[in-house]
């Protein structure tokens, strides 16, 4: 009896023993299946991180060189827009500065002045009457066509009185106007004729006297003062002096609407040794 209650204990544990390793294995299949998967699926978690990094970083590189690229663009761009300010900018300026062309407009309108040389004033008023007649029918003489003109017996022009007045306006403006009449000019007679309201212009070439060669222009405040040199003529065939500035004169032009017109004749803070040591230097 005894023995026979072993024996079926001991099958009893003997049956529970291949159920229990079956169940153990299983767990470990199970387990080691769970593993590899977790491990599969960390795997592919880093390959797609580190794709995912490498891409990054791949499009960040390219980001970068595009940056480069166009800042590189933009550099260039910003240089050659400032080179091409500086240049117009230096153009402007010399354009400016360089005011030839004005200058040779005021040497062409006061050389029938300068060649008289006149004594300073301080309004056209105040000034040789003569000296102005005379400068502004010699500017007529030397810019108009004098053949288009009536001659009389001796071949003389007749130069019309409105055209000495217009030569004269240039300069002077229209607040002063000429009394016609007739003068002498360096022993040179012109004779007014008042039925023809005409000067009659002798045969005869440019006076003598000084040229001018204007220095500077200054203007603001509304005016503009002229700086010009009385370049003083030859004497006799081998002078070395012809050409030389003799003195220096301002003349002061006031401005009238949109033009400006001779209101003064002062003498001139320029002085010819200063001009020379400016040259010199």
């Amino acid at each position: 009896m005894d023995k026979n209650k072993i024996d079926i204990q001991e099958n009893i544990v003997d049956t529970e023993n291949p159920v229990k390793e079956q169940v153990k294995g299983s767990v470990k299949i199970t387990y080691r299946a769970n593993k590899t998967e977790e491990a599969d699926n960390f795997a592919e978690t880093q390959e797609k991180e580190i794709a995912e990094d490498f891409f990054d970083k791949k499009n960040i590189k390219a980001k970068h060189k595009r940056r480069v690229v166009i800042g590189a663009v933009m550099c260039a761009l910003m240089l050659i827009g400032v080179a091409s300010i500086i240049v117009t900018g230096a153009k402007v300026t010399a354009k400016l500065l360089d005011n030839t062309a004005e200058k040779e407009k005021y040497n062409a309108l006061l050389a029938t002045l300068v060649v008289a040389d006149p004594l300073p004033f301080e309004a056209p008023d105040q000034a040789d009457q003569t000296l102005l007649l005379s400068s502004s029918v010699w500017a007529a003489v030397m810019n108009e066509d004098m053949e288009q003109y009536e001659k009389d017996d001796f071949g003389q022009t007749y130069l019309p009185a409105v055209e000495v007045d217009r030569y004269f306006t240039r300069v002077f403006g229209t607040q002063y106007t000429l009394t016609h009449q007739s003068f002498s000019e360096q022993e040179i007679e012109f004779t007014y004729d008042e039925e023809k309201q005409a000067y009659i212009v002798p045969i005869t070439s440019f006076p003598t006297g000084f040229t001018p060669k204007v220095e500077k222009i200054k203007t603001g405040g509304g005016e503009k003062i002229v700086t010009v040199g009385y370049i003083s003529p030859a004497s006799n065939w081998n002078d070395d002096t012809s050409g030389a500035v003799s003195k220096y004169v301002d003349y002061i032009f006031q401005k009238q609407g949109s033009e400006y017109y001779l209101v003064a004749i002062r003498e001139s803070e320029m002085q010819v040794e200063v001009a020379a040591a400016e040259t010199a230097e």
